[in-house]
């Protein structure tokens, strides 16, 4: 998000007194360049511009605004790789650890499949999730399908 004073951008309201534009990007590591870039005013959710730049030859990399249950399911039928971080609420129900080596210095701190989701609104398919401690120790929660890593 970039934001700005109130006079700079008239167009992209965001907040009373300020206003913002946002840039989703896609971006190629092979060629270190951007691929596609949508442009949206503050205001606007961030799923739908996330749809924008699904692409199944490459991993979608998402912050928790783009999580939606069943988006993860469709990208799972699809063959859409993708990480997205997850809110800390969501629900993990029916709970398998996952068998990994066990790394002297990784700051994954859980790795299990599980569904996602309260019993009113619960993911379809098992997911992916990955626990992790960022720099500051703080726990970070990702849902994953990457077959290509």
């Amino acid at each position: 998000m970039i934001t700005v004073g109130k006079t700079r951008l008239p167009w992209a309201v965001y907040h009373v007194e300020r206003l913002g534009i946002k840039l989703h990007v896609s971006f190629s590591s092979e060629t270190q360049m951007p691929l596609k870039v949508v442009e949206s005013t503050g205001l606007t959710h961030d799923g739908p511009m996330g749809e924008q730049l699904a692409d199944s030859r490459f991993i979608l990399v998402e912050d928790r605004a783009y999580y939606k249950i069943q988006r993860i399911d469709r990208f799972l039928e699809e063959g859409q790789d993708f990480v997205i971080r997850i809110i800390e609420n969501v629900e993990l129900s029916s709970k398998r650890s996952l068998q990994r080596l066990s790394q002297k210095d990784s700051n994954v701190t859980q790795d299990i499949t599980c569904l996602l989701g309260s019993i009113q609104s619960r993911s379809k398919k098992q997911h992916r999730v990955v626990f992790f401690k960022d720099d500051d120790g703080r726990e970070i929660r990702v849902v994953r399908l990457s077959r290509k890593v």
